[in-house]
């Protein structure tokens, strides 16, 4: 008796509401109609007729005490129906198992019937008016603005989509592809590392004459520098000479110091093996440092190689020249084309 109580229980659920489709269904079914309050109050009279029984040891459960059926609610708008069958059949067997003595079988099965009275006390606390009211606030909700967008997608849309689209047959025809011809993802990779490589190689290349120009910069103003004092110092040896009164030696100094200054100035690459006319036909024709280079050159050749006069005058001269060589700064780019040019023809 216990066992097919227990398998009632089992067999009926948790919750003791079904659900009626409608009116007519709920009269062929029968059984009272009922509110949720007087629903709820014949929870908690089973509640107290359970408890009794439970604190009884005689069999004296009283199954024709239990509820009859009902339906709870309007059951064409949510109500629900409510069968009290399962209990009557647990107090009838309560009694039976109090006769046997099976005393602890049938406080299981109290037990079990009180805590499905407690689980329906529980669920009577949500109504189907509730149930409605959210209902009605939940389509209250939809209702609103943001949850009525049924526009058309834009041009955008359209081309975004078809643009995505083409691109995901794309790649599935390059996974096809890629199946049939296994050769390839080996060949794509040595072409990436080889691509790779080659880019590095570039990038050490390019790294690597940046830094030679820059060598060759720094080591042609290093050399400019030292041109200038090499000049300054044939000037001052000119000056030196001409204090003593020692002419020639003076505008042989004088000559050489032009010759170091305008080759600082890269007027010509260095040769020592150029005669002094060379030095003159490689500056740019007619400009003021070619005129100024003859005229000292002229003086040059006249003092040093034609024994001619040498005395103050001469080397004023020589002087004169020579300033208007060192002075001559914003011409010497303008001449150190023509001189290399020349050179090199």
């Amino acid at each position: 008796m216990l066992w097919g109580a227990m398998a009632l229980l089992a067999c009926s659920g948790a919750d003791a509401r079904a659900a009626v489709p409608s009116s007519n269904a709920a009269s062929a079914l029968g059984g009272a109609q009922a509110t949720l309050e007087s629903y709820r109050a014949d929870i908690a009279r089973m509640q107290q007729q359970v408890a009794a029984c439970v604190a009884s040891a005689a069999a004296a459960c009283e199954p024709a005490k239990v509820a009859g059926d009902e339906h709870v609610g309007d059951v064409a708008h949510g109500g629900f129906a409510v069968h009290w069958a399962w209990l009557r059949d647990a107090l009838t067997d309560a009694n039976l198992d109090a006769k046997q003595g099976k005393g602890r079988e049938r406080d299981v099965l109290l037990q079990a019937c009180a805590d499905r009275l407690q689980a329906m006390a529980q669920e009577s606390q949500g109504t189907a008016g509730d149930d409605r009211q959210a209902r009605a606030t939940a389509d209250a909700v939809l209702r609103r603005p943001e949850f009525q967008y049924n526009a058309e997608p834009t041009w955008w849309d359209r081309q975004k989509a078809k643009w995505l689209s083409w691109l995901g047959r794309l790649f599935d025809g390059l996974t096809s592809f890629g199946a049939n011809t296994p050769y390839l993802a080996p060949l794509m990779e040595w072409l990436l590392f080889g691509g790779a490589a080659v880019g590095l190689l570039v990038f050490l290349i390019r790294i690597a004459a940046r830094q030679r120009r820059r060598v060759a910069l720094s080591e042609g103003a290093v050399q400019a520098a030292v041109w200038d004092r090499e000049a300054t110092d044939w000037a001052q040896m000119a000056a030196q000479h001409a204090e003593a009164e020692e002419w020639r030696e003076a505008v042989h100094c004088l000559y050489w110091s032009a010759i170091v200054l305008l080759e600082s100035r890269r007027a010509w690459r260095h040769n020592p093996s150029r005669t002094p006319r060379e030095y003159v036909r490689l500056l740019k024709p007619g400009s003021s440092q070619q005129q100024g280079l003859r005229g000292l050159t002229q003086i040059f050749e006249l003092v040093w190689y034609g024994f001619g006069d040498a005395d103050s005058a001469r080397y004023e001269q020589a002087r004169e020249s020579y300033e208007r060589l060192a002075a001559g700064d914003a011409g010497a780019d303008t001449t150190t084309a023509s001189g290399l040019s020349a050179e090199a023809a």
